[in-house]
């Protein structure tokens, strides 16, 4: 197996970083791949949050109290999932599509997806990918 296109932070002693998924998507335009890491980053006082880091495009940062927030509002809403950070919408003229989104259960987060659709050599849509992790708690 190769080595990641990118990974999360060595951990030290006052911040702990544990990777949680990882997505790896090639782009015929580009003729490049694409990669997202998500991870859990904890503090030496135990306050933690999860992170996603991207290879070409900006990445997100989910904070515990800010996705109860927006979980609940979803759930009352009978929403399944919300969209978090950074994405990228299908367009005419590009038909990348990249979303991060935090799934809901009972209103309380329940997974994180990083969710990818590149294009093929004549621009084109390719096929989806996407890896889904449980919500840390």
């Amino acid at each position: 197996m190769s080595k990641p296109l990118i990974e999360a932070p060595d951990s030290t002693d006052s911040v702990r970083y544990e990777t949680l998924a990882y997505l790896e998507v090639y782009d015929a335009i580009l003729n490049d791949d694409y990669a997202f890491v998500a991870y859990k980053e904890t503090d030496s006082n135990g306050d933690w949050r999860v992170r996603i880091r991207s290879r070409h495009t900006a990445g997100a940062v989910f904070e515990p109290a800010m996705m109860k927030s927006n979980a609940r509002a979803a759930g009352a809403q009978g929403k399944p999932s919300f969209p978090w950070g950074f994405s990228i919408d299908p367009s005419d003229g590009d038909a990348r599509n990249i979303q991060f989104r935090v799934h809901v259960a009972n209103g309380r987060p329940a997974a994180i997806e990083m969710f990818a659709q590149l294009r093929k050599f004549d621009g084109s849509a390719d096929a989806p990918q996407s890896v889904q992790f449980p919500w840390p708690e």
